[in-house]
């Protein structure tokens, strides 16, 4: 718009001086005299096109107007100016024409016209009224400005085309997300009865082997409670519902107590963990449940992918104004190409997709719940020397981000 007020703003310029030029030459007493000046001025003018039109037929055209025409002078001299002018347009032309000569004031106007070869021109053209051999003319400013819309009208066209697929990508996520809740609803129906009952058969079995059965069924009931809870909340997550409540949080007494508990189960699949905390850890501004969950998903992670004997690191520092905690394994690492899709729902590395359980979901909440903390997570990993997990959070509340409330 910028541009095309410029390009409007010298039509009326150079128009003006035109205009003022014919004026002067219209007092001169020669007739000849006046018409060549008048020609050799339009000869020699900047390269925009310049006619006159008179009784609605041109009586002069320049050789630039020619050019953006694709007609020679000889076919547009006397010839009806609407001729050119593409027929959904010549209703504008007209009505600018006829302000033009009512002293009404003008501005520049664009319309298209029919170029001899067939193709469709877009000129942005100005007039004023003048003298031309003894009698009113039009005289027409004009310039080619095809290219710009065009190009304007592919830009506006690849608008459109984000729109539309922002649109459907937009109701897509939203019916994954309706369908989503609603097979939670379906599943933590028949869920809840079976997890109250294995409490119940653990608590009041105690011969084997039926105490080992009813230890199973509950593990089972529990681990897919959880998996079914990490579905709800990447889905809340999608839609932006999923938010956080946040307090000063003693993460060192946090990460303690889920290095103890991972402990058992780290040390269930003949593995070691290690929690290493720097010393005076500050008070943190967090979700206390979210932080724990966003932790002992990478812990769980980490169990999986490393083989038995292997040993797992839990670490925490601060690093500015941050809160920082890694979760590192000796397992066999992950290569370049699959890390970077690692935080995607529903991924799993490849050669792990046939024995190992899950959906994928718990490193794409891990995520979603660091961002909504204002903080990132990333992975360090080479093949064959393990991994390293870790994400970063603000210590004071005026690192939060949008999504949190308090």
């Amino acid at each position: 718009m910028k541009e095309e007020s410029k390009t409007k703003e010298q039509l009326i310029k150079e128009l003006g001086e035109l205009r003022q030029r014919v004026t002067a030459l219209e007092a001169s007493k020669s007739q000849m005299r006046r018409d060549e000046e008048i020609v050799r001025i339009f000869r020699t003018s900047t390269p925009i096109g310049l006619f006159i039109v008179q009784d609605g037929k041109f009586k002069f055209v320049n050789e630039y107007f020619r050019s953006v025409t694709a007609g020679s002078p000889n076919e547009l001299i006397n010839t009806d100016s609407m001729n050119l002018v593409h027929p959904d347009d010549r209703e504008t032309v007209r009505e600018n024409a006829i302000k033009m000569l009512k002293g009404e004031g003008y501005s520049p106007y664009k319309y298209r016209i029919l170029s001899k070869d067939g193709k469709i021109r877009w000129l942005l053209e100005g007039v004023v009224s003048i003298r031309y051999q003894g009698k009113r003319a039009v005289l027409g400013h004009s310039m080619d400005v095809t290219e710009r819309e065009l190009a304007q009208a592919k830009l506006e066209e690849a608008y459109e085309k984000e729109h539309r697929l922002r649109h459907e990508l937009e109701a897509e996520v939203q019916r994954r997300v309706e369908f989503t809740r609603a097979l939670v609803h379906e599943l933590k129906t028949p869920l809840t009865p079976i997890m109250s009952s294995s409490d119940l058969l653990v608590s009041g079995i105690r011969e084997e082997p039926w105490l080992s059965v009813a230890q199973n069924i509950q593990r089972g009931a529990i681990n897919l409670n959880r998996r079914i809870g990490e579905l709800l909340d990447l889905a809340r997550g999608e839609i932006g519902m999923l938010r956080l409540n946040p307090k000063h949080v003693d993460v060192s007494q946090l990460l303690s107590q889920v290095g103890n508990e991972m402990s058992v189960v780290a040390s269930s699949n003949g593995l070691s963990l290690k929690v290493e905390l720097s010393p005076s850890l500050p008070m943190v501004w967090a979700d206390e449940d979210r932080l724990r969950q966003i932790v002992q998903n990478l812990l769980i992670n980490a169990t999986k992918f490393t083989p038995e004997g292997g040993t797992i690191f839990l670490r925490a520092r601060t690093e500015n104004n941050a809160f920082v905690v890694e979760v590192k394994d000796t397992g066999r690492g992950i290569p370049t190409e699959e890390q970077r899709r690692l935080f995607q729902p529903y991924y799993r590395q490849l050669s792990d997709r046939e024995h190992l359980s899950g959906l994928g979901l718990g490193l794409a909440l891990c995520k979603n719940l660091v961002q909504l903390h204002g903080g990132k997570i990333w992975v360090q990993s080479q093949e064959g020397k393990g991994a390293t997990f870790a994400f970063s959070i603000p210590i004071s509340p005026l690192g939060h981000q949008a999504g949190i409330t308090t």
